[in-house]
């Protein structure tokens, strides 16, 4: 009878621990599911159905952490991301291999996105290595890319997690660091943005992530200013300049609405009567107003156009032209307005609070451009406050825009900000806004 050494008797249980933990770590790039949890199974039905009866251009793909769009960031997703027809993929718990489970059931079938915004891995920190939860993030990646060949997948860095530094920390960075490597630079764009999440001297503080962990809403605004900019590029939209987001996409008017009365006219109304009058006015609306070769070209006929949120304070950017006699403006809150007219027939210029009437209502010099081409203007408003740049030209230095509609009242707290016009054909491209 042969013996069997007594070493292995001894090693051959620490060998298999040792094996299998290998084949667990191996998890992070083998597709699983999690369907033993209803909620789960239920929200990838409600994915696979929602994909089938709305257009998809953005994917917002991961764990809680996207998840969270619907819960602490759904004021900051539907400024950011409503008008973009985006799906929110994030799964709370997910790690790698479901992400993966779910591309390979039906979640990106049938449609084609222009980008995947992708943060994943956060999840994985406590049973794998850096290394594992790297390749498991790659591993999404290039099925992301095998799965839809035209979408372009924008790969974020895992969020900090926990109060200060440290080796969970380290952890996720490597990982980030390994998964990197999987971007080119064309269909893969790589961003790291956790430090606009952290304090000076790494702290990541409860006034941002009050877990330490998922962010709150200041959280989500911090990440959609972010990524706006890449975001915009790689969807095909005007970039906006750092920290202000796309009003105008460039190739539609979502986002945007017709004019429906003024603001006190539209107090008087009931729900159900402004929702039919929004009806008609959103169809003339888009009679007369319309994409041109990524600039909004209004006919001459009709009403305003109309951004469909209410702003309070904010700086807002647009690029105007105009024709020989051209009359136009810029409503802010709903209320005239920023001047745009002929420079050629009023040697002031644009950029004035015309309808003024106790304050200055013109501009300390003329900055217009010639006929014909592009102007820009800056708009800041604080409070009552108006501050005009046009073309770079300070021209209106902190003037109080008076209530056209309530002489006796101030200018309303917030309201719409509309394109104006008086019967001219216009051009309007590059719209941002940032709220102050």
């Amino acid at each position: 009878m042969r013996v069997r050494p007594r070493w292995i008797s001894i090693f051959a249980p620490v060998v298999l621990l040792l094996y299998s933990g290998a084949l667990f770590a191996a998890s992070t790039v083998e597709p699983a599911d999690r369907l033993d949890q209803p909620w789960w199974a239920e929200r990838h039905e409600a994915v696979l159905k929602q994909i089938k009866e709305q257009p998809v251009d953005l994917i917002l793909m991961g764990d809680s952490i996207n998840h969270g769009w619907e819960g602490a960031g759904k004021e900051v997703f539907d400024k950011y991301y409503k008008n973009r027809n985006t799906v929110n993929m994030g799964f709370s718990g997910d790690r790698t291999e479901h992400v993966l489970w779910r591309l390979d059931h039906g979640e990106v079938d049938g449609i084609q996105p222009k980008v995947v915004s992708l943060m994943i891995g956060t999840n994985n920190c406590s049973a794998n290595t850096a290394e594992e939860i790297g390749e498991g993030i790659i591993a999404v990646v290039k099925k992301l890319r095998e799965k839809l060949p035209q979408t372009k997948v924008l790969l974020l860095a895992i969020f900090p997690r926990e109060e200060k530094p440290g080796e969970t920390r380290d952890k996720l960075a490597k990982a980030s660091e390994i998964a990197s490597a999987v971007a080119d630079g064309d269909m893969v764009h790589y961003l790291d943005i956790g430090s606009v999440f952290l304090s000076e001297d790494g702290t990541l503080t409860k006034e941002v992530m009050p877990d330490a962990l998922h962010p709150n809403a200041h959280g989500y605004a911090l990440w959609a200013a972010a990524v706006e900019q890449k975001l915009a590029e790689l969807l095909g939209e005007p970039v906006p300049p750092e920290g202000f987001r796309v009003l105008f996409n460039g190739k539609d008017l979502r986002g945007w609405k017709g004019l429906v009365g003024d603001p006190r006219s539209r107090a008087k109304m009931s729900e159900k009567v402004l929702a039919k009058r929004q009806e008609k006015a959103d169809a003339l609306m888009h009679e007369h107003w319309k994409v041109e070769d990524g600039v909004i070209v209004f006919d001459g006929k009709g009403e305003n156009l109309c951004t469909e949120r209410d702003y309070g304070d904010f700086e807002f950017i647009v690029d105007w032209k105009i024709q020989e006699k051209a009359d136009s403006g810029i409503y802010l809150r709903g209320s005239p307005q920023v001047q745009i007219w002929d420079a050629g027939l009023n040697p002031e210029g644009s950029g004035g609070l015309w309808n003024n009437q106790n304050n200055p209502n013109k501009p300390d010099k003329c900055a217009d451009k010639p006929l014909g081409e592009w102007n820009r203007f800056h708009i800041i408003m604080v409070g009552e406050k108006v501050t005009v740049y046009l073309n770079d030209e300070l021209v209106v230095n902190n003037v109080t825009l008076e209530n056209y509609w309530e002489r006796d009242k101030p200018i309303y707290p917030t309201g719409s900000i509309e394109l104006q016009n008086h019967g001219d054909k216009l051009w309007f491209k590059n719209i941002f806004v940032k709220e102050l």
